[in-house]
């Protein structure tokens, strides 16, 4: 008889419960019971997924080649890197060079514009010529540019032609040379 009587006990007060609480008591409880779910299906296995990824970025950092390169090799690359490159002084030796490649292919050189970055170490100059040809000087002007001056990058090219029989093209080539401040030791 005494579990009887703690059972109906129990069943009157689920009864009440509802009433007791309100209805922002029963939202808390929605809210409580929402999180304990997402925490249970989302949060747990991320963590352990998270967990898992960290003992394999150490285990992967653990098997590193020994023949890591070591600082003062980083350093002489870089200086070898600079070196290589012109120096300030070399600027106009550079864009002769650049303004002979293009008379080489049959380019015609127009409208140049130079600007150089103010900056310590590897300096830039941003070059832009409107040059006029054919599509096979163009090209092949374009392939002999690294080769004869690796310092020179071509960052944007815009072609156009006044009508589709018209066997001259019109472009605008934009190049960044890279150069070394002249305060920069020469290897």
């Amino acid at each position: 008889m005494p579990s009887l009587i703690k059972m109906a006990a129990i069943a009157k007060i689920m009864h009440d419960f509802p009433a007791r609480i309100g209805w922002l008591g029963g939202l808390g409880l929605a809210a409580l019971a929402a999180a304990l779910i997402l925490t249970m299906t989302l949060l747990l296995p991320a963590r352990d997924e998270i967990a898992s990824l960290n003992q394999e970025i150490r285990q992967a950092l653990l098997r590193q080649p020994s023949n890591a390169t070591s600082a003062t090799e980083i350093r002489l690359k870089m200086d070898d890197f600079v070196g290589s490159l012109p120096r300030h002084d070399e600027i106009n030796t550079t864009l002769n060079l650049l303004h002979d490649l293009a008379a080489k292919h049959h380019l015609s050189l127009k409208n140049s514009d130079y600007r150089p970055t103010q900056t310590k170490g590897i300096a830039r100059m941003r070059i832009t010529v409107k040059t006029e040809g054919s599509y096979s000087d163009l090209r092949s002007f374009l392939q002999e540019i690294p080769q004869t001056l690796p310092a020179l990058a071509v960052e944007q090219l815009s072609v156009s032609r006044q009508k589709i029989s018209d066997t001259k093209l019109e472009t605008v080539v934009e190049f960044t040379l890279f150069y070394a401040q002249t305060d920069m030791k020469r290897s």
